[in-house]
């Protein structure tokens, strides 16, 4: 019988979003120093920016040696034919759930494969969760280097659709989203948070020429157009605040304790607020008050 390869790693593409992430950390701590720290509220970006310039490269650095490394002993592996192959039918096939926590692992004969796929290496790493072809009983031959899949391949007959395969993949997305909002705490901090959204959205629209200094660097007056924008801004928050936390409560029947916790989150997240907003009022204040109201350091004898 003829076996279709769906896997072959001189075919993958070196994946350089991984190690490009330093970069844009890179990038977002540039921005930090030359604009963000120009805002009242950001007095701290700066020193946030520069640990951002400092670790991004690094980052990069480490992570650009250690994948290419590994790519290259992999690839020059798989080219030499230095790499050993297996071929039989999988057998005590775990699969990893859609949300990780886990490798997905099984064996064939009495070699042991794992990944995941948010591992990143460049052997096969696709999961059944994640539009996978393993399953159980799959006759299958590898071609495998320190464990790792370089090269597989399943038997034709046995080999599901496309279709299927992302049939499930999105099924088991399905199921990991209901598993997450049915746990009652993480359900209880969403509605929580949607409630304090709706505090807060009300307090832009209720002092917006307050909260507009929190966006903008200059003190008023401002433009016509400026205020205008920021006050539909505020406007539409607001609304959609109200749209989404009503949306959460229609979506399924709560208890009153349901009720309560997500009260007690949304009551910590508006304390935690409400100082922070208290300590930049008096910044504020501060900054604006007349150089003759302050207090003079006093004068030695």
């Amino acid at each position: 019988m003829d076996y279709v390869t769906v896997f072959d790693i001189s075919k993958q593409q070196f994946e350089w979003w991984w190690p490009a992430i330093g970069l844009l950390i890179l990038a977002l701590g540039l921005v930090c120093i030359k604009f963000v720290s120009r805002w009242p509220s950001q007095k701290n970006a700066k020193i946030i920016g520069w640990v951002m310039v400092v670790f991004g490269p690094i980052f990069t650095i480490v992570v650009y040696n250690s994948q290419t490394s590994m790519w290259a002993d992999w690839r020059s592996a798989y080219d030499r034919g230095a790499y050993s192959t297996v071929e039989g039918v999988v057998h005590d096939f775990k699969p990893m759930p859609y949300e990780g926590h886990q490798d997905e692992c099984f064996w064939v004969k009495n070699q042991k494969f794992c990944y995941s796929d948010y591992i990143v290496q460049p052997g096969f790493r696709q999961s059944t969760s994640h539009g996978g072809p393993i399953r159980e009983g799959l006759p299958v031959r590898i071609a495998y280097y320190e464990g790792q899949i370089l090269r597989l391949d399943v038997r034709a007959d046995s080999l599901a659709p496309e279709a299927a395969r992302t049939a499930n993949a999105k099924a088991e997305q399905a199921k990991w989203q209901e598993r997450a909002m049915s746990e009652p705490n993480v359900d209880r901090m969403l509605l929580g948070f949607s409630l304090f959204a709706v505090v807060i959205s009300f307090l832009w629209n209720l002092d917006w020429r307050h909260y507009v200094r929190y966006w903008i660097r200059r003190d008023p007056p401002y433009s016509a157009l400026l205020e205008l924008g920021f006050r539909a801004f505020f406007l539409l928050s607001f609304v959609g605040a109200v749209v989404h936390l009503f949306q959460l409560i229609n979506e399924r029947r709560r208890s009153a304790v349901d009720f309560e916790k997500a009260a007690l989150f949304s009551l910590i997240w508006i304390g935690i607020f409400g100082v922070y907003d208290l300590v930049m009022r008096r910044r504020l204040r501060a900054k604006n008050r007349p150089p003759s109201s302050r207090p003079q350091p006093a004068s030695g004898s």
